[in-house]
């Protein structure tokens, strides 16, 4: 699902300001899979669960991600904010 919508976005998310490093990684993950979990988030970067949950609230407060539905939802990547 994520292919070339994910590498296009990609470019984007590096391109934006806003966000620490870390949180760019995430939101690459996110832009790949937005189904995917924390815990498989955590894997991929190699931090827990807890590091995670922290950068996606502060990239939610920033406005680049919305949560679509609950623990069976999606995320949703919101990157007007440029």
């Amino acid at each position: 699902m994520g292919g070339q919508k994910g590498g296009a976005i990609g470019g984007v998310i590096d391109a934006t300001e806003a966000l620490t490093k870390r949180q760019k990684e995430v939101l690459k993950l996110i832009a790949a899979n937005p189904s995917i979990t924390y815990n498989e988030i955590a894997e991929a970067l190699g931090i827990n669960e807890s590091a995670v949950g922290k950068h996606i609230a502060a990239i939610k407060n920033k406005g680049f991600l919305t949560r679509q539905g609950d623990t069976r939802g999606y995320w949703e990547i919101n990157l007007d904010k440029n």
